[in-house]
């Protein structure tokens, strides 16, 4: 048997996530092979490596990185979420939350929830054209600060008025 069905059997055996200590303890191979073995190993999909900073793998893809806040006990925030809704706003100005909820197909709240995250930490930015895309890299610090009521206050900035909702008065034919 080579070190990489070794490796092999011993992923597939594996629930969640690995590191190389574990695999280390588990086949009793050296640390320069079982990452040779790793990097072939996600070459060819059959692992991925979670963590970029950290040596973290896992056998399956639905283990996607998500950031959960201080801010918000119950909310974390994803990855992929994020990058979907900046396509959505890449190369348009879309001025409501309402609109751009209706365009990814989620609800107005979790859109309101992922601008303000995304606009405290300048990966979107508000014009009087619209919501817009500055800076992808920033994506990834999505969740580190949030400022409450940084939307209104990027509104008032760029000179977009609040208009609240009003009735519309309409005349009965019964009282005039």
């Amino acid at each position: 048997m080579t070190s990489k069905d070794l490796v092999i059997r011993f992923v597939t055996s594996s629930r969640g996530f690995f590191v190389i200590e574990q695999i280390m303890e588990g086949t009793g191979l050296s640390r320069r092979v079982i990452k040779r073995v790793l990097n072939e190993l996600v070459a060819e999909n059959c692992v991925c490596q979670i963590s970029k900073r950290d040596p973290i793998y896992s056998l399956d893809y639905e283990h996607t990185a998500r950031i959960s806040t201080i801010h918000c006990t119950d909310w974390a925030y994803s990855i992929e979420d994020c990058e979907k809704l900046m396509w959505a706003l890449d190369g348009r100005y879309i001025r409501s939350i309402r609109a751009l909820a209706a365009k990814i197909g989620r609800s107005r709240q979790w859109v309101f929830k992922y601008l303000e995250a995304l606009i405290s930490v300048d990966a979107i930015g508000i014009r009087k054209a619209g919501y817009y895309v500055t800076c992808y890299e920033n994506m990834y610090k999505v969740g580190t600060v949030i400022t409450k009521g940084i939307i209104k206050q990027k509104r008032l900035e760029c000179g977009v008025k609040y208009t609240p909702n009003r009735k519309k008065k309409t005349k009965s034919k019964n009282h005039r």
